[in-house]
């Protein structure tokens, strides 16, 4: 293992001259590099950027950051050479960032290069397992079963679900940034109710996106509805309608850790473990 500081690192003025040079490295690990392009949605949409660059070496890109809006470094995955290099260069220029987030290989080996500083523990930390599907291999949808895009009628129900789904969630989401999310999902057109003879039987949609995957988000199943299957139809409903907006991949993050996997059980291949960590 590579101790020693190689490559360059090139930092960008503008987000379209990040991604104009560094899409085509992303997209070679598209599904584990997702949150590159929802970071670029939210910097456009707010109008402030933070840092973004790349380290090369011999020509090439070999690791991709960029400081989110939250004030966290997104890495890539990349060798431990380049790590360490975009370390010394993020002390010399004072980057300020309150964690780092990415593949665990490269968040764990920045963790340990910065500082020596060990990443807090508790709120601060996430570790989620990225899976994949493609849309195009995925049986058809059932037709006993109606997957209906959330209007404002529905937006009581939608509420109360969103807000049992944060505190559910482990840790904790703060509800009322879940209910901004899944207001503007439906105001896209991306948040579904899944009606099995009419009844509502659970909700989902797609969060983000890349150029070939939507992310499934927010799936969620009332707690006297569990156990009935509606959380397999839901997951199998959104990646249809994926398959139907011509998209070639669905993604999701799962945070369950339990022997047996729904999304193992459906066909979601695992493509890696996606990490956040503070420093404290």
């Amino acid at each position: 293992m590579s101790k020693k500081a190689k490559g360059k690192v090139q930092s960008y003025q503008d987000l379209g001259s990040f991604f104009g040079r560094t899409q085509k490295f992303l997209l070679k690990r598209e599904f584990e590099n997702n949150l590159f392009w929802e970071v670029k949605r939210l910097v456009l949409k707010r109008g402030v950027s933070g840092w973004a660059g790349n380290v090369f070496l011999d020509g090439r890109i070999v690791l991709s950051g960029m400081v989110t809006p939250t004030g966290y470094l997104l890495l890539s995955s990349g060798p431990r050479h380049a790590l360490l290099r975009l370390v010394a260069y993020a002390k010399s220029k004072k980057l300020k960032i309150k964690g780092v987030t990415g593949p665990e290989q490269s968040v764990d080996c920045f963790c340990e290069l910065w500082n020596g500083s060990v990443a807090s523990t508790g709120r601060e930390g996430k570790s989620f397992m990225i899976y994949s599907i493609s849309c195009r291999r995925f049986p058809p949808f059932p037709l006993s079963l109606a997957l209906e895009s959330v209007g404002p009628g529905s937006w009581p129900r939608i509420q109360a679900w969103t807000m049992q789904f944060a505190r559910e969630s482990i840790p904790p989401i703060q509800a009322n940034a879940l209910l901004a999310v899944t207001r503007e999902m439906m105001a896209d057109g991306n948040l579904f109710l899944l009606r099995k003879d009419g009844v509502a039987c659970g909700m989902g949609g797609f969060g983000r996106s890349t150029p070939n995957s939507l992310v499934i988000n927010e799936v969620f199943v009332p707690k006297e509805m569990r156990r009935q299957g509606h959380a397999a139809d839901l997951i199998s409903g959104l990646v249809a309608k994926a398959g139907e907006r011509k998209v070639r991949n669905c993604i999701l993050f799962s945070d369950f850790e339990g022997p047996s996997n729904l999304y193992d059980s459906l066909g979601f291949v695992q493509v890696g473990r996606f990490v956040e960590k503070g420093f404290r």
